[in-house]
């Protein structure tokens, strides 16, 4: 069971690593969208808002579905403590590992809905250049990006270094979100600079 579970998984990751590089291929055709500013006619900007428009309520729906499933995705494990005093060993492992299975599956239902719905979304603001694509966060961005691989080279380097120092694995994971969160904060100066530039 051990082997065929490490099978299933291999193809999984397998089969996710074919859509990525598959994807790829077409968002890197549009990518330069949310670096170079987006001139559209008068014409084409109301028929992007009126889209944006019409989509706010698929939008909001699913954002609260897929809130929702993120929250109660906790539920099956909460309940699967309730019977492990009446089971023995082998029949909590199942009950715990069937549990976590519906949790995972919760999760990932509502990750999908998040991500496409935002990536549907961001397609419109890109387009009509709101929120965060406006031209100086679109400035901010494109120069932040030609140091995205130093900086998270340099995030990596001091992930394994402190963690391999102190073997303290279990709690040096901070340093992924402190690095996003900072990454999100250089990336925010750069925009507010490029301001007056992008006015200009």
């Amino acid at each position: 069971m051990t082997a065929l579970g490490v099978i299933i998984l291999l193809i999984i990751v397998a089969t996710g690593v074919a859509f990525f590089i598959a994807s790829n291929r077409y968002i890197k055709i549009y990518e330069k969208l949310e670096y170079e500013n987006c001139t559209l006619d008068e014409e084409t900007t109301k028929q992007v808002e009126a889209e944006k428009e019409q989509y706010a309520s698929t939008y909001t729906a699913m954002t609260i579905t897929a809130t929702v499933l993120c929250i109660i995705s906790a539920i099956p494990i909460l309940c699967g403590a309730f019977f492990t005093q009446h089971l023995s060993g082998n029949q909590i492992d199942s009950l715990m590992t069937g549990s976590v299975a519906i949790t995972l599956i919760l999760i990932a239902i509502g990750v999908f809905f998040f991500v496409k719905i935002n990536t549907i979304e961001d397609g419109y603001d890109i387009l009509l250049q709101v929120k965060d694509y406006t031209p100086q966060n679109k400035l901010g961005r494109k120069k932040m990006r030609k140091y995205a691989t130093i900086y998270w080279l340099i995030m990596i380097a001091i992930y394994f270094g402190y963690s391999s120092s102190t073997e303290n694995w279990e709690h040096s994971w901070i340093v992924w979100p402190i690095s996003g969160i900072t990454y999100s904060i250089l990336e925010k100066i750069f925009s507010m600079k490029s301001d007056g530039v992008a006015s200009d």
